[in-house]
This record gives structure tokens, C-alpha cells and sequence, in this order.
């Protein structure tokens, strides 16, 4: 059965149990706060209910600051960068241009709530898309609020850089590394990282941050962490420090002369201004 309705509709209708044997239309004039997704094709595998975001936009209509093929391309490309997201249609050489992003429903809640938090995984795309095209928009909020650094920057960027199994394990056991990730070298095996972000400047007088970065480089070498699913201990070769403003007053050269000696060689640092050529090695050229 193929039923249609506005999200309103269905505002306080639950997820759990949706039935299998119906596909369900959901319209949003909001478009999901996508302005682009109108529609989401809600159906059920028993398991999983499984929603299909759908933009059909007519290109004599558009008015964006890209070609609507070219935004839309770009948002297909980066869904590959998003957990949970991926391309289930694309048709961009008729006036009618379409794309169809999939993504899983979480169940708890009512059906809009799982619609409006999925919608986030779409808008995440389109940011990333418009980053892709037309650079990094450096905002202020990441020199103070470390979670939208981490987040909206260091995350995106290590996915582009190639690494594998990136986490951000913030809050969660960290012991000195908000992001664990990996990399397979030329040799067959996985060389695992740390990577420690702090918001704004570090300086090297008599500073807290300092002694802080200090004890969670002891901290990250010295205990393991395990993937998700794994029960096998991981240790990290390679540890970062990145900041979302600068390194001053010699702040640097007081961590290493501090640090133990047989890891300086694997302790890196990372500053606003290195970001900003990774972002547009790394993101920027390859999708533009």
C-alpha cells in the first residue's frame, strides 16, 4: 500500500511498528529545514524503517549561488562522508533535476522526530557541499566552542584525508584523544593515531592547557582503545595536537621539552593556519 501525507499529519504518530506492507510519503513545506527535501519515502524491512529524502527541483527555478546539477553532485559526493547517509538515485541531465538520499530511521520517538533528526545527516551533506565548492567559512565560534570544532572541521577533514575508522570519542573514555583513527600503510598494517583538539590559542607561559596537552600525550600512548565491535587493543603510534587558533610563546618546544623523549618524534602539531591548507588540499579541490 502507497499512502501520502503532510508531516503534520503525522506529527504524533509513533515510529515502532510501522507495518511493512506500507510505503509512506511524508511531505514537509520546511522541507525538513533542508529547503531542498520536500518528501521522505518512509517504508519498513521489519528490522530497520528506512527513509529516502527526495529533492526534484526544476532548474529554470534555481537561483542558488552554484548550478543546481553542480550543488547536487556535490551533495551525492559528500553523503559518502556521512555516517548513515548514501546515494539511492541520482538524475541530473533533465530539467527536472533529482537526487534521493537513503538513511536509516531511529526508532524511538514519534515518526517526525525520526524524520527532522535524519534530516540532520542531509543538511550535514549540504554543508559539506557548499565547503567543498566554495571554501571553508572560518567562523569565530570555533576559537571557543571545541565541540563545533571538532564536529564541523576536524572531523569532515581527517574523512577526507583518507584516513579509516574515525571516531570521535570525546567524553567517552577518551584518555587523552578526542579522535582515534587509522591509516594502512604501504605494508599491509594499520598505523593508529590520537588526535587531542582544543579551542582557541595555546600559550607557553605558565599555562594549565599546557600541563593539561602534557598529561593527556602521556596518557594517549600509554593506554589503548578499542574499535567499536572489537574486543582487540589498539595503541596509538602517532599523536596530534590540534588547535583551532595558535601556538604561542614557544607553547610548542615547552610541551616537547616536557613530554618523555622516546615519543617526540611522534607528537605533531596543528594550528588554525595548517588547517586551513589541509582543508583546501584535502576537501576543497578534490570536489570542486
Amino acid at each position: 500500500m502507497f499512502a501520502w501525507c503532510d508531516s503534520k499529519d503525522v506529527a504524533d504518530c509513533a515510529l515502532v511498528g510501522f507495518p511493512e506492507s506500507v510505503a509512506l510519503e511524508v511531505h514537509d513545506e520546511n522541507g525538513f529545514e533542508t529547503y531542498l527535501f520536500h518528501e521522505a519515502e518512509v517504508s519498513s524491512t521489519g528490522s530497520v524503517v528506512v527513509a529516502r529524502f527526495v529533492c526534484r527541483f526544476p532548474n529554470k527555478h534555481w537561483e542558488g549561488r552554484w548550478g543546481l546539477a553542480t550543488f547536487l553532485d556535490a551533495i551525492a559526493k559528500q553523503s559518502a562522508y556521512i555516517d548513515g547517509l548514501s546515494v539511492d538515485e541520482i538524475e541530473l541531465e533533465d530539467d527536472w533535476k533529482t537526487l534521493i538520499l537513503r538513511t536509516t530511521l531511529e526508532p524511538a520517538g514519534s515518526l517526525v522526530d525520526a524524520l527532522n533528526s535524519a534530516a540532520m545527516r542531509v543538511r550535514s551533506a549540504m554543508t559539506q557541499a557548499e565547503i567543498a565548492l566554495g571554501g571553508l567559512t572560518w567562523r569565530t565560534k570555533y576559537e571557543t566552542d571545541e565541540a563545533q570544532f571538532c564536529t564541523q572541521v576536524l572531523m569532515p577533514l581527517l574523512r577526507r584525508m583518507g584516513f579509516r575508522f574515525v571516531r570521535y570519542t570525546h567524553g567517552t573514555r577518551e584518555y587523552g584523544k578526542d579522535f582515534t583513527f587509522s591509516e594502512l600503510t604501504p605494508f599491509g598494517y594499520y598505523r593508529h593515531y590520537g588526535l587531542q583538539a582544543k579551542a582557541g590559542d595555546v600559550r607557553g607561559g605558565v599555562n594549565a592547557a599546557i600541563d593539561e596537552i602534557i598529561g593527556q600525550t602521556k596518557d594517549a600512548f600509554e593506554m589503548p582503545y578499542y574499535e567499536l565491535g572489537s574486543k582487540e587493543a589498539r595503541y596509538i603510534s602517532t599523536f596530534i595536537v590540534a588547535i583551532s587558533g595558535r601556538f604561542t610563546e614557544n607553547a610548542r618546544e615547552k610541551i616537547v621539552e616536557k613530554i618523555p623523549k622516546g615519543i617526540i618524534g611522534s607528537v605533531y602539531f596543528i594550528d588554525r593556519e595548517l588547517l586551513l591548507e589541509l582543508i583546501e588540499r584535502h576537501w576543497q579541490a578534490k570536489q570542486s
